[in-house]
C-alpha cells in the first residue's frame, strides 16, 4: 500500500499510526520487542485470522507483501516490530447501556471461540523490579489475591486481556473488538473484571445499569457464569498486572507512582467492601 496520509494516533509504549491511501485505510501498531516479541505478534495475528474465520466480530489483519509482521526497525535505540490492522469504520463505544450490551455480545463470542493457543504461564515478577513506592501495595495485592481460592480449571478459554469499551468500535450495530495484544488462554473472569475495573473510572451515574446491560448481552450469546470470588481475584490480578506493566515500560515519576498506588488501594477497598456486590454476575 502506498500511503498518502500518515498520522500518529497514540504515542505511548506502543506507537499507533493510521495510514490512508486511495485504496486502503489501516492502523499500524509498533510494539517494542521488549514488550512483544515477533512470535508474540505472529500468535496475535494467527488468533485474529482464526476468530475472523469463525465470524467473531474483531479486527482484521492486513498482510504486507505476504508478511503478517513488519520489522524490526530501531528508533532511539529501541527495537520495534509492527502489526497492520484494517481500520474499523464506525463509532467509538460509549459508557451507555446499549453499547455495553453490544460489547457483552461480542466478548462472549470471543470467549466461546475455539482457537489453538499456547497456555502462557507468566513467572511472578520479583519485588525488586517493582518501584519502591509501589512495593507495599503490590505485596498487599498479591496477598489478598492468594487468599481467594479459585479453581484454575474453571472458565478457561480465549481471554482478550484488555476488555473494555475503548477497545471496540460500533459498526452496523455490532461491537467490533480490537487490541488483542494481551490475548491468551486464561481465566475468562479476567475480561469481566477488566470491564468492571474500567467502568469504575467512568463518571456515569448508570454504572450498575451499564454492567447489567453488558451481562445481558454476554448471556445472550453464552450461558457461562462467573462466581464473585473469580471476579474479585481477577480484579486484584488486573491491578497487579497494571503495576507490573508500568514498572517495566514507563518511567516511574513520584507523581505516577503515588497515583498508581492510590488506584491500587481503591481496587483493594472495592474488592473487600460491599460496593462490589453491585457488579455480581446475575
Amino acid at each position: 500500500m502506498e500511503p498518502c496520509d500518515v498520522q500518529m494516533v497514540t504515542d505511548g509504549v506502543n506507537k499507533n499510526l493510521r495510514a490512508r491511501s486511495t485504496n486502503d485505510d489501516v492502523f499500524i501498531r509498533f510494539s517494542p520487542a521488549s514488550l512483544h516479541s515477533p512470535s508474540d505478534l505472529e500468535s496475535e495475528a494467527n488468533t485474529l485470522k482464526k476468530l475472523i474465520s469463525l465470524d467473531v466480530p474483531c479486527c482484521e489483519i492486513v498482510e504486507v507483501d505476504g508478511r503478517q509482521i513488519l520489522g524490526p526497525v530501531t528508533v532511539n535505540e529501541i527495537e520495534f516490530n509492527a502489526l497492520v490492522i484494517r481500520t474499523i469504520v464506525g463509532s467509538p463505544l460509549a459508557p451507555v447501556p446499549a453499547d455495553a450490551k453490544a460489547f457483552g455480545r461480542s466478548l462472549a463470542q470471543v470467549h466461546r471461540a475455539s482457537v489453538d493457543l499456547p497456555i502462557v504461564t507468566k513467572p511472578a515478577t520479583g519485588e525488586d523490579r517493582i518501584h519502591p513506592t509501589l512495593r507495599p501495595i503490590f505485596r498487599e495485592l498479591a496477598e489478598q489475591a492468594d487468599r481467594l481460592r479459585v479453581d484454575p480449571e474453571v472458565n478457561i478459554g480465549i481471554c482478550h486481556g484488555d476488555a473494555w469499551l475503548g477497545n471496540a468500535i460500533m459498526r452496523d450495530g455490532t461491537a467490533v473488538v480490537f487490541d488483542f495484544e494481551f490475548t491468551k488462554v486464561g481465566a475468562l473472569a479476567y475480561d469481566i473484571a477488566t470491564f468492571i475495573w474500567a467502568l469504575r473510572a467512568e463518571q456515569s451515574k448508570e454504572k450498575e445499569l451499564i454492567f447489567n446491560s453488558f451481562v445481558e448481552g454476554y448471556r445472550g450469546e453464552s450461558d457461562r457464569g462467573f462466581r464473585q470470588d473469580e471476579l474479585k481475584r481477577s480484579l486484584l490480578q488486573k491491578e497487579i498486572n497494571n503495576i507490573e506493566f508500568l514498572c517495566e515500560n514507563v518511567t516511574m515519576s513520584r507523581e505516577v507512582g503515588l497515583a498508581t498506588a492510590r488506584l491500587a488501594r481503591e481496587t483493594i477497598d472495592f474488592v473487600l467492601g460491599n460496593e462490589i456486590s453491585r457488579f455480581s454476575w446475575r
